[in-house]
């Protein structure tokens, strides 16, 4: 998988050939690259991503969003992208898996299950096979809108779920900071608790940073040469992991102070980065 991967990014779309991947660049979706209140990409970014290949650089889009919602936003430059989905569960190129996706252990979600129930939380569940929601929340507004998506599964039993869970997220009724905070205490360190939304919290077993330091060793690109763009907490470890990590400006105020370089204009940063980037062996 790594030489098919590495020589379709090599190759450019006007058939030139680049020596080597110079640099990646790890954007989140909501809030970084897509605005809160924006329903598509704008067709910037997508000749932002088609510009970085060109030169040697290549994207992987980072985001808390199951799969096939994630990809939707990107079809006239999926080919060209690497996606880490559910926080880095499942990283996909060219709907391939490139490394074996992380699962929730089945004692795992039904714990968490349980615990949904006394928080009177509503459940979301992504698996290897559907996004599964509890039929009792299905005239929820924002459960509805998922429903409209032909991944999405009403299930009335947990029996009903498959065994391919990896990630479990808390829709919360406005007390999400509290109980992120109990959830952090019962399932943190061994598993990966974080805010990743209005009213959301996200329970997996690996992270953002974690996908990005293997797809930066996937492609031989050193930490120096890697750039991380975030607006949320499940951003965090990403931004950590780059060789330099930027929060942007619309990031709540108490993410401000964590030592990351503030940023507005997402594509002018990046453009700026391939333009001044001196890349040295």
């Amino acid at each position: 998988m790594l030489s098919i991967l590495c020589i379709s990014f090599i190759l450019t779309t006007d058939g030139r050939i680049c020596a080597r991947v110079l640099g990646n660049f790890f954007c989140d979706l909501d809030g970084t690259i897509l605005p809160h209140g924006q329903k598509t990409v704008d067709r910037a970014f997508f000749d932002l991503v088609h510009r970085a290949r060109d030169t040697g650089y290549c994207f992987c889009i980072s985001s808390g969003r199951y799969h096939q919602s994630l990809l939707s936003f990107f079809k006239d430059v999926e080919d060209d992208l690497i996606f880490s989905t559910s926080n880095g569960c499942r990283i996909l190129y060219k709907g391939t898996d490139l490394i074996a996706p992380h699962r929730l252990e089945y004692s795992m979600v039904q714990a968490v299950l349980a615990d949904f129930a006394r928080w009177d939380v509503i459940p979301l569940l992504s698996t290897l096979d559907g996004f599964y929601v509890h039929a009792d929340h299905h005239d929820h507004p924002r459960v509805a809108a998922l429903l409209e998506q032909d991944y999405t599964r009403l299930y009335e039993d947990p029996s009903e779920i498959p065994d391919t869970t990896l990630q479990m997220t808390a829709l919360c009724r406005g007390n999400r900071d509290e109980l992120l905070v109990e959830a952090k205490e019962r399932y943190a360190p061994d598993h990966h608790v974080v805010a990743s939304g209005v009213q959301l919290f996200d329970i997996c077993s690996t992270s953002k940073g974690e996908s990005l330091r293997k797809i930066r060793s996937l492609l031989n690109v050193r930490e120096k040469d890697s750039w991380a763009f975030g607006d949320d907490e499940n951003d965090l470890s990403m931004l950590r992991s780059a060789g330099r990590g930027y929060l942007m400006k619309n990031a709540a105020s108490h993410l401000h102070n964590q030592g990351f370089e503030i940023v507005d204009d997402l594509i002018q940063v990046i453009e700026t980065i391939i333009t001044t980037h001196r890349f040295q062996l």
